[in-house]
Order: structure tokens, then C-alpha cells, then sequence
């Protein structure tokens, strides 16, 4: 009756874990010589290892099996790390501790690409109180992308000599700049690629002219 009572809480347990959201999830074949089939399910209550041991006797009867680890547990649990690196290296091992520990900030792990996609959807107040949180989202509200995405839904219109502005300064600086400011800016980045233009355009005559005056001189 013990044992029965123990064997229903040890399945309970590992339903409970199992049933959990889950974090990571990976299947394949142990190395050499066992080559069992192994799959790893990290959930944010613990892990769960199980294994289809692989037998060459045909009247073998092999029954796959699991184990259960509590979330708290995993980093200290030798035999499940051990199984984990073995069969799909040190970086998922590494991973599997990093996913169970209570410190771990998952918003914080996302891509760059996608958190400043996700900061884009806020108020600016919002994006100023997210660059305070963490060092990782103070990176991301500094992104000149994002400020471009910022700048964009204020104004509606983002013109070359605009682009050529937040290149030299950034995109951040230049929504901060008062209007009239900006203007004046960006009026004199326009009269600046004017004149580029204009250099550019005497210099390739120059070049033309060079060329045929040269051809014309050969006998």
C-alpha cells in the first residue's frame, strides 16, 4: 500500500511537470554505444527525461522510462545534466540550468530585432520607463531602429535629407530636437546635398570633357 501511494504520487508529480508551459523541448539519439532514443522537456515547474532503449535481441522486452526533476532541483541534479550533455552537448545542458533557476528573465533573452519590434507598439512614456528596467532593455530603447519606428508615427514622413540627419546624429536626437530646430536643420542638409550634387555633377562634366578633349588630340 506504501509503495502504491508512492508510485501514484511519483506519476502525479511528473504529470504536474509535465503539464506545465513548456520551455524547451528536444529529441534525439544518445551517442555511442547506448544509441537510445532520448527526448528533454524543460517546463517552468522542472524537467523530464525520458529514453526508448534501443535492443538488438528480438525476445528483449524494452519498455521505455522517465524521470522527474523539480525545477529547484535541476541545476544540482547530476545524473539528469550528465544525461543532457551527453546526448546534446554542454550548450543545452547549460541552457536547461539557465531555464530553471527562479533569477531567469525571459523578456530580457528575446532577439534585439524582436524586443525593439515589441517596444515600437508602446507610448513614448512607456519606452522611457522600459529603458530604466534593465540593462538589457536600455540597449534596446537606445536602438536607432526603434527611434526611426518612434520618429515615423509622430511626423508620418521621413524625407532623404532627414535620413542623412539621423545618420550623422541619431534618430533619437533628432525627435527630441524642437521644430523649428529641425527645420533649420534639416534646410541646411538640403542646401549641403545640393551642393554636393552640384559638385558631383561639375566634376563628372569635367571628367567627360577631359575624356573627349584627349581622344580628339590623338592622331
Amino acid at each position: 500500500a506504501v509503495v502504491s501511494t508512492q508510485s501514484t504520487g511519483e506519476q502525479k508529480r511528473r504529470r504536474f511537470i509535465a503539464d506545465a508551459w513548456v520551455l524547451l523541448e528536444k529529441t534525439g539519439q544518445a551517442p555511442a554505444p547506448s544509441k537510445d532514443y532520448c527526448q528533454l522537456l524543460v517546463t517552468t515547474e522542472g524537467a523530464i527525461w525520458r529514453w526508448w532503449r534501443i535492443s538488438l535481441r528480438r525476445s528483449a522486452v524494452v519498455y521505455p522510462g522517465e524521470w522527474a526533476v523539480d525545477r529547484d532541483d535541476v541545476e544540482h541534479d547530476e545524473r539528469l545534466l550528465g544525461e543532457v550533455e551527453r546526448t546534446f552537448g554542454g550548450e543545452i545542458r547549460d541552457q536547461v540550468v539557465h531555464l530553471c533557476t527562479r533569477s531567469n528573465d525571459f523578456l530580457s533573452k528575446l532577439p534585439q530585432k524582436l524586443l525593439v519590434k515589441i517596444a515600437s507598439y508602446l507610448t513614448l512614456e512607456d519606452v522611457i520607463a522600459m529603458a530604466h528596467c534593465s540593462k538589457a532593455f536600455r540597449r534596446c530603447c537606445l536602438t536607432d531602429s526603434l527611434w526611426r519606428n518612434i520618429f515615423l508615427q509622430h511626423h508620418k514622413m521621413i524625407t532623404p535629407e532627414l535620413e542623412q540627419l539621423a545618420a550623422e546624429h541619431s534618430w533619437r536626437k533628432i525627435f527630441f530636437t524642437d521644430k523649428l530646430r529641425l527645420q533649420m536643420l534639416v534646410s541646411r542638409q538640403r542646401s549641403q546635398m545640393s551642393i554636393k550634387r552640384n559638385n558631383d555633377s561639375e566634376i563628372e562634366k569635367t571628367s567627360i570633357n577631359s575624356t573627349q578633349a584627349a581622344i580628339t588630340a590623338e592622331p
